[in-house]
């Protein structure tokens, strides 16, 4: 008991500095689906490729003080993001061990945490804390309150507070009142339960203090469905805004804007090795890969293209700038 205090201690205090805006590493997005479906995706808004094995993610098992951490692995490239998946890929699991979505491993970078009692860092459901952290313990992000512990029946956070619910349990009309944004057991109102939770794009660094005295996740985060995938790989962040340096050394020019009858045309002087298209949601609409020199293009789209989207250009030397583009 007096070590999990000390460690509470040690973790309110282990804020060193404030990150800067776009320093370093954070969550952008957050899959707590059914069954074993669990990632999370980090973004790099740095202009310089990150090596992971500096950085471990933990979880703090409904609010608890005790760590069960593990070190990542690989590179993240500047503007990019890294997704990591709870390692269950064997099509004959059952039970506990039944496979992540063919979709979602899909857009896995790395898998973690194959066996629970060996590792059990990426089993979070919506009333665990998770962490990126530095694995000299800084803290870099937190997602959720570590400490005080959770109840039995706390599911979660959601976005209401001081409210009074009224429900039946059984048939029998009761009555729960939200506090510290902790939905209790009305899982239904939990955001961060049974969602696929995205980082707004106007943050840009991470929470280095545990939230003091709650955490307000509709404050930093946007909620979509259940089982949604299809936002991982892109995140949109006010970050991706290149320097003015960097837009010297790329001279990209995307032209025109707003784009003509669903189509435009990029010229760069550095060479691209792909294009990509999403929607405001991060979504990939459409993509192109060059497998010889490019250093222009003409993209053209047989979709019904409406207002803004964003275009993320790959090049060969795996920098990544992002544009946003008004298809009129």
């Amino acid at each position: 008991m007096k070590k999990n205090l000390l460690y509470l201690m040690l973790f309110m205090l282990a804020t060193s500095l404030q990150a800067q805006d776009c320093s370093d590493l954070f969550i952008s997005e957050y899959v707590e689906g059914s069954g074993n479906n669990k990632a999370l995706e980090l973004y790099n808004p740095t202009n310089s490729a990150i090596d992971l094995s500096s950085y471990k993610l933990v979880r703090y098992s409904n609010g608890e003080t005790v760590p069960y951490d593990a070190v990542l692995s690989g590179t993240i490239a500047p503007k990019s993001t890294f997704v990591v998946v709870l390692d269950k890929r064997d099509p004959n699991g059952t039970g506990q061990e039944v496979p992540v979505d063919l979709e979602l491993q899909a857009k896995a970078d790395l898998f973690l945490s194959p066996v629970y009692n060996v590792n059990r860092t990426m089993y979070f459901n919506g009333n665990d804390a998770m962490t990126l952290e530095t694995v000299s313990g800084e803290i870099v992000d937190i997602f959720g309150q570590v400490g005080p512990p959770m109840l039995e029946d706390d599911n979660g956070w959601g976005n209401l507070n001081d409210t009074t619910i009224t429900y039946n349990s059984g048939g029998v009309p009761t009555s729960y009142t939200i506090q510290n944004y902790i939905v209790g057991p009305l899982f239904w109102l939990a955001w961060s339960r049974d969602h696929t939770l995205i980082r707004k794009p106007t943050v840009k660094q991470g929470v280095s203090e545990n939230p003091q005295p709650a955490f307000m996740v509709h404050m930093q985060w946007d909620s979509i469905p259940e089982n949604t995938f299809d936002s991982l790989g892109f995140h949109n962040c006010e970050c991706n805004t290149l320097s003015v340096g960097e837009n010297q050394l790329e001279k990209a020019v995307i032209y025109p804007n707003p784009a003509i009858d669903n189509k435009f045309s990029i010229t760069s002087a550095e060479a691209i090795s792909r294009i990509e298209l999403h929607d405001l949601s991060g979504r990939l609409v459409e993509q192109i890969t060059f497998n010889q020199r490019a250093n222009e293009y003409t993209f053209e789209s047989n979709l019904e293209l409406s207002g803004f989207y964003f275009v993320k250009i790959i090049y060969q030397s795996n920098r990544i700038s992002t544009h946003k583009l008004l298809f009129d």
